[in-house]
């Protein structure tokens, strides 16, 4: 199994566990500390997210409610284009 199988392995398995249900969203400040756990670099963590939403395995987007996010949402951002995103969903 290759590096980019693994990580998408790895994704959609932590994604579906934090997800209420199919196509649900999930917040990154949720998702980043399991990735965390598994020795998994931020900038590691970044690419393979910006890879998958590239492939359409998954979506990312800002949250719209901005006044509900506090220091660590916004730490746990990832930006694409200058605009930072909150939220994952799985999708592949």
């Amino acid at each position: 199994m290759s590096a980019d199988e693994r990580w998408e392995n790895l994704l959609r398995e932590q994604i579906n566990k934090l997800a209420r249900g199919p196509r649900d969203w999930v917040a990154l400040v949720e998702l980043r500390p399991r990735l965390d756990e598994r020795g998994a670099s931020r900038a590691a963590q970044d690419e393979h997210l910006k890879r998958l939403s590239k492939a359409e395995k998954l979506e990312l987007a800002p949250e719209s409610n901005r006044k509900a996010l506090r220091d660590p949402d916004h730490d746990a951002a990832i930006f694409i284009s200058g605009e930072a995103n909150h939220l994952v969903m799985w999708t592949g």
